[in-house]
């Protein structure tokens, strides 16, 4: 059943912003509605959803509905991964292609690695109208080695990717690594543009007294090549020297691996795990260092979301990662972001440091104007003026 809403417009640049499921907050698409939401300050947008509004798409003008069922996103990602084809999504953008009735200069398609069918759908309504496409990722897709388990997995998405992103007329992706992965994968459009689009941070600061308490927290899970073992076996060495320090780990959902094997029974005692929070306020207020950790190889493209909040903390950030990363780029020369390596020596010595800095009343204020590119308006004027070098 389709849901038409009508709301107010600006009229500029004509976009159709394509999104797949949920826009509530917590979920991927959340972002997208906070961009789509900037860029109808100064534009006239309409969205196209899989999923019903939930309130909070300010200054646009039209919220339409086509609904996506679970079910039939289930199947048309099995299509993609066993298949490299999306016959299920070409018929969801066809529907959507009859329903949407107005002209646009762009059409705008934000996915994610599992929200393909926002790209094959943006395509297939950006030919019909003759427009120019768009399309804005947060994840690399497919994710490359390892990331990806299975082989035919990686080739279907990279041939639906192929396929599809090769009708784009201008890509940006979440950070310069994506980017550059990105690209690689597709053959380019002739003039294709291209823009390094970070995701919005978290719009609130989280500002609170210094912690007297040697608290290591890590929020999320430890999934795919996230590797905790590293870790455990520095923070085994910190307990000689800190003998009250704790690392607490909040959203998992899993046992930790190796942690018995690495850990004895009384160094367990220091490690607390708990499930997921939405509120994570008054954890933030007991830790003294924030623990972020990237896949553990070398080189790898993605940026994990919880960094970018972890800016917004006034904690001292330890940052686990590889030598060419999107966190070893943005956050050098930082002085509270202690960056380590994948090996304990790295991290023991991390560690320390980053308690010395956290005790030494740091000055955070070397983060804002990196917390400013991650702001909701500087994301979308990034985006903004890319879309509109198409239209020249």
């Amino acid at each position: 059943m389709l849901q038409h809403i009508q709301l107010n417009s600006m009229s500029r640049m004509k976009v159709l912003a394509v999104c797949i499921g949920p826009t509530g907050e917590g979920c991927v698409s959340y972002f997208y509605r906070r961009i789509i939401c900037e860029l109808a300050l100064t534009n006239e947008v309409d969205v196209l959803c899989s999923s019903p509004s939930q309130g909070g798409f300010a200054n646009i003008r039209n919220f339409y509905c086509v609904p996506f069922s679970k079910k039939e996103q289930g199947w048309s990602r099995r299509f993609m991964r066993w298949f490299g084809t999306t016959p299920i999504s070409n018929r969801w953008g066809d529907a959507a292609a009859n329903i949407v009735a107005d002209d646009y200069d762009v059409v705008l398609s934000m996915t994610s690695s599992i929200h393909l069918d926002a790209v094959v759908c943006g395509r297939r309504i950006a030919q019909q109208k003759g427009c120019k496409f768009a399309i804005y990722t947060v994840d690399a897709i497919p994710a490359p080695g390892g990331w990806t388990r299975r082989r035919s997995e990686y080739l279907g998405k990279k041939k639906v990717v192929a396929n599809n992103f090769a009708a784009a007329d201008y890509l940006a992706a979440a950070n310069s690594h994506m980017l550059a992965y990105q690209l690689g994968l597709f053959e380019h459009k002739e003039g294709l543009a291209s823009d390094v689009v970070y995701t919005v941070a978290p719009e609130k600061y989280f500002h609170t007294p210094a912690s007297n308490e040697i608290l290591f927290l890590y929020t999320g899970e430890l999934y795919g090549l996230r590797n905790p073992d590293h870790f455990f076996k520095a923070f085994r060495r910190l307990l000689k020297v800190h003998p009250t320090a704790e690392f607490m780990i909040v959203g998992m959902k899993k046992r930790l691996g190796n942690m018995k094997s690495i850990l004895s029974e009384e160094e367990r005692k220091h490690i607390i795990v708990g499930a997921h929070t939405p509120d994570l306020a008054p954890l933030f207020s007991r830790a003294m260092v924030l623990v972020d950790m990237d896949a553990d190889r070398d080189k790898d493209p993605f940026l994990s979301s919880k960094i970018v909040t972890y800016m917004r903390v006034n904690r001292v950030i330890l940052s686990e990662t590889g030598r060419v990363t999107p966190s070893r780029e943005l956050f050098a020369g930082m002085e509270t972001v202690v960056q380590c390596y994948h090996n304990e020596d790295s991290l023991y010595e991390g560690m320390l440091r980053a308690i010395e800095i956290a005790k030494s009343n740091p000055d955070f204020t070397e983060r804002d104007m990196l917390n400013r590119d991650f702001s909701a308006d500087s994301v979308t004027a990034v985006l903004e003026r890319g879309l509109r070098s198409l239209l020249k």
